[in-house]
C-alpha cells in the first residue's frame, strides 16, 4: 500500500518540491493526495494559507504526513504549529530528520533548498520517510511526551470538529 503524503511550497521552493515529489512517487512508493502549488507563480506569499489547509489535510486524515519546502522550512512550520494535534519540524539533516519522527511522531518536515541541495535533501527525506514511529518499540520517554503534547494542546489550542484520528498521540488501535 502506498504512503499518502502532502508537499507544498513557496516560490523559492518549487523545482525542489517538484523533484521530491517526483522522488516520492518513483522511489519510496507515496501517493501525493495534497500538491496545490502547480507553478512557480502560485508559490508567493502563500505559507500561512498552505499552513493552515496542511493542518487541515492531516487532521482529517486524508494522510499522516506532509512536506513543506521553500528556503529554509522555519516559516511554515512555525505557521502549521499553531493547529491542534500538528508536530512539525524544520530539518536541516538526516538524523534531525529521523529523530523528528522516532522521538517526536513528527507528522511534518519543512526542508530548505537555500540550505541542502537536492541530493542531501533526498536523504534528509529517507531518514524521516522511512523511520515510522512504532508505539511498540518508541522509547517511553517519546511516549510519555507524546500525552503531555496532547494535553498541552488540549488546554491552548482549540480541537477542530473534524479530526479523524488521534493525531499520532497514541497507537492507532487508541481512539480519539
Amino acid at each position: 500500500m502506498k504512503t499518502k503524503i502532502a508537499i507544498a511550497c513557496d516560490d523559492v521552493g518549487f523545482e525542489r518540491k517538484e523533484a521530491i515529489k517526483k522522488y516520492l512517487e518513483e522511489e519510496k512508493n507515496a501517493e501525493v493526495v495534497y500538491d496545490p502549488v502547480k507553478s512557480k507563480a502560485e508559490g508567493v506569499n502563500n505559507f500561512a494559507r498552505l499552513a493552515d489547509e496542511m493542518a487541515g489535510v492531516i487532521q482529517r486524515d486524508e494522510c499522516r504526513l506532509g512536506i513543506y519546502i521553500c528556503g529554509t522550512g522555519i516559516g511554515f512550520t512555525c505557521q502549521v504549529n499553531k493547529h491542534w494535534g500538528i508536530r512539525a519540524v524544520a530539518v536541516t539533516n538526516p538524523y534531525s530528520a529521523k529523530r523528528a519522527r522516532l522521538s517526536n511522531n513528527a507528522q511534518i518536515i519543512g526542508l530548505g533548498c537555500r540550505v541542502n541541495d537536492l541530493e542531501y535533501t533526498k536523504m534528509i527525506v529517507d531518514a524521516w520517510f522511512d523511520n515510522a514511529f512504532d508505539f511498540a518499540t518508541a522509547r517511553e520517554n517519546s511516549k510519555k511526551n507524546l500525552l503531555e503534547a496532547e494535553r498541552s494542546d488540549n488546554a491552548l489550542l482549540v480541537k477542530p470538529a473534524d479530526v479523524r484520528w488521534n493525531m499520532g498521540f497514541r497507537p492507532d488501535d487508541e481512539t480519539i
